[in-house]
């Protein structure tokens, strides 16, 4: 969804060339509004789809003068990396490989040093993360929060059970096994899934009888499922690295458009803005709590938060796109 937004800012000032790996079909929103638009239909990192995305790469390169170029996270700069020297490179990093493997700030300096040597612009979602980056870059990042589209919809609830949105990236260290731990005892508790399943376990949650399976939506769609039939949207993060400890999720800031509290661990350092802002149900932790406490906790309160209508304007993309354009220099 970021990379959505970012397409369709983009495109109001400058044509899009966009190169990725995948496979073609109908769910690849951003291509209406991309000048041109490659997927290169290999298993992804794979060492084929490492070669042919290369390959294109350097025939557009060749056939295209670009004023910038941008890259999505650290794995790719290695790809490119000898590409990349005589271009303007703005690396937008929400899914950080160092982070990943929990070395932050001047950790691995060397390394880090030879991966940023390359670029003029790194794009970060949060002050927490701008911090995470090493001393010798500060001067280079600047924050693009993960905000969303404004939602302008009705947010009044037609659910009549208590219902969970569980969209996005979905998997066992994104909450599926607390979904499950929750519907398995008490029945009158449904999930609608929508997005991209990680593991065989959330696979085979998919089809239980109280889950409703969307597939693949736009940011739009989203939105209208989490304003009008969720009592709560889903943003749990397996403490496992340091990557999700210091994750950014949209979902917190659909939450705040569409008026729908979340359900977030305590491991998860955004929850502390969400406890502040009063926007959802924050668990003991991801791997122990109390499940019918947590269940008790989700009915009493699930009409009981309260949202700031101020906050609508200033936690939405609309608000904070220029800064996109300003690292792309086409404002």
């Amino acid at each position: 969804m970021r990379i959505n937004k970012e397409i369709f800012t983009l495109s109001k000032k400058a044509d899009v060339y966009f190169l990725g790996v995948g496979r073609d079909s109908n769910n690849n929103y951003a291509k209406i509004n991309c000048k041109e638009f490659y997927l290169i239909e290999e298993k992804r990192n794979s060492i084929k789809a490492i070669v042919k995305q290369i390959r294109k790469y350097i025939q557009l390169t060749r056939a295209f003068e670009f004023d910038s170029i941008h890259i999505i996270n650290e794995q790719l700069m290695v790809f490119f990396y000898p590409f990349l020297f005589k271009q303007y490179v703005v690396l937008d990093v929400f899914d950080s490989i160092f982070m990943k493997i929990n070395k932050t700030k001047n950790n691995f300096k060397f390394f880090k040093k030879i991966v940023y040597k390359p670029t003029n612009v790194i794009l970060v979602t949060d002050k927490n993360r701008k911090k995470l980056m090493p001393d010798f870059v500060q001067s280079k990042v600047d924050i693009l929060e993960n905000f969303p589209n404004r939602y302008l919809g009705s947010t009044e609830k037609n659910s009549k059970n208590l219902t969970i949105f569980y969209n996005g990236s979905m998997s066992n260290a994104r909450g599926t096994v607390f979904l499950q731990k929750l519907t398995e005892k008490y029945p009158d508790v449904n999930v609608i899934m929508a997005g991209w399943m990680a593991d065989e376990n959330t696979k085979s949650f998919s089809q239980s009888n109280f889950v409703d399976y969307k597939g693949i939506l736009t940011q739009k769609e989203a939105m209208i499922i989490a304003a009008r039939e969720s009592n709560y949207i889903m943003c749990c993060y397996e403490p496992s690295n340091l990557n999700n400890i210091n994750a950014s999720p949209n979902k917190i800031y659909d939450a705040i458009q569409t008026k729908t509290p979340v359900i977030i661990n305590k491991e998860v350092i955004v929850s502390d803005f969400v406890k502040k802002k009063k926007i959802g149900l924050v668990l003991s932790s991801f791997y122990e709590y109390d499940i019918d406490k947590v269940y008790n906790n989700l009915i009493e309160c699930k009409d009981k938060f309260t949202f700031n209508n101020s906050d609508l304007i200033e936690y939405s993309w609309e608000n904070i796109e220029s800064k996109l354009l300003k690292a792309h220099k086409v404002e």
